[in-house]
């Protein structure tokens, strides 16, 4: 489905359950949020409803207090057969964690909504654009071919999206259409002080001192091309972090000029490992995520670790290691 397309499937169908990926992020969110409000504004009937809950910090894109967390809801005790799920901000319906179950078992369709590239889903089951900057900025371009007026703090819901997937504009998918798209939104009702000040400048000191702890654990390879942080659950513990503190850290080694892909292996506090890879677009980080069952985008994916901390980065070491430019 193109944006078009997309647009008349939301005007022709009644009732939705919007969900992201586990720990949802400000592009996920912020386009759950406006695309919710929007298909009320239409008379649908919609919840927005997450395995997780997501981190204080993003509080302010959920203005209203709309997107749920399953296990406060009575989704489990709901008719499903009639509702579209749809899969924001990810391509995998195993990636939205308990709400996989509800919505393969239970719903009537299931429909992807995403910016990165489809995997195992028909055009006709998904509106994936890779090329897109954001989803936040697909539901912005889905939002205006509805016609549905969005309110300052859809505005504001989406803008935090587009800025946060887009390293505030810095990322190669930021295209002119990401900047109109923006500046509409600022017209809207949305502030940049107060978007970039909510995401950036309002984490607690407990993120500072998770900061400190993981730059230590900094290792560079390949003649400093590579860099590999690492995050164990006692180094959550120690610092009183919450997991999702932990999002940005990733990009700190893409600032020096020599790495080119940065990987970070990190574990909640339920002992879960995840590896979350970023690259300056040379190697297609999406290969190495799928490798291992994950998945994403040129410059930015990751995959839940099927080994342990030393296997896995081991493995990753060596598929980044040969997937290096000469």
């Amino acid at each position: 489905m193109n944006l078009e397309e997309v647009a008349s499937f939301f005007t022709q169908h009644d009732d939705f359950i919007l969900t992201s990926h586990e720990s949802p992020d400000a592009d996920g969110l912020g386009a759950q949020y406006a695309l919710l409000l929007s298909l009320e504004a239409m008379g649908k009937r919609v919840r927005a409803v997450n395995a997780d809950d997501y981190s204080a910090k993003y509080a302010f894109i959920d203005a209203r207090e709309r997107i749920e967390a399953l296990g406060r809801t009575d989704l489990l005790d709901r008719d499903l057969s009639a509702c579209t799920v749809v899969l924001l901000d990810t391509n995998d319906i195993q990636y939205t964690g308990e709400m996989a179950d509800i919505a393969l078992a239970r719903a009537a369709r299931i429909l992807v909504f995403d910016h990165h590239e489809a995997k195992g889903v028909t055009r006709d089951e998904a509106c994936s654009l890779p090329d897109m900057s954001s989803t936040s900025e697909m539901a912005y371009w889905t939002i205006r071919r509805m016609g549905v007026a969005i309110e300052p703090d859809v505005a504001t819901a989406l803008l935090a999206g587009i800025v946060y997937d887009t390293g505030s504009f810095a990322y190669a998918k930021t295209s002119a259409g990401t900047f109109e798209a923006a500046l509409d939104l600022v017209k809207l009702g949305a502030s940049p002080s107060g978007v970039h000040g909510a995401l950036y400048e309002s984490s607690e000191t407990s993120a500072l001192l998770l900061r400190k702890e993981v730059l230590s654990t900094l290792e560079l390879h390949m003649n400093n091309g590579l860099a590999f942080q690492t995050m164990g659950k006692d180094i959550l513990e120690r610092t009183g972090a919450n997991y999702e503190e932990a999002e940005d850290l990733i990009n700190v080694p893409l600032q020096s000029k020599t790495v080119e892909v940065s990987a970070f292996f990190k574990e909640n506090l339920q002992g879960t490992l995840r590896c979350s890879l970023r690259s300056k677009g040379a190697v297609n980080v999406a290969h190495i995520a799928q490798s291992f069952g994950g998945g994403g985008h040129r410059t930015a994916a990751g995959f839940k670790s099927p080994y342990p901390l030393e296997t896995i980065k081991k493995k990753v070491l060596e598929l980044l290691s040969s997937a290096m430019p000469d």
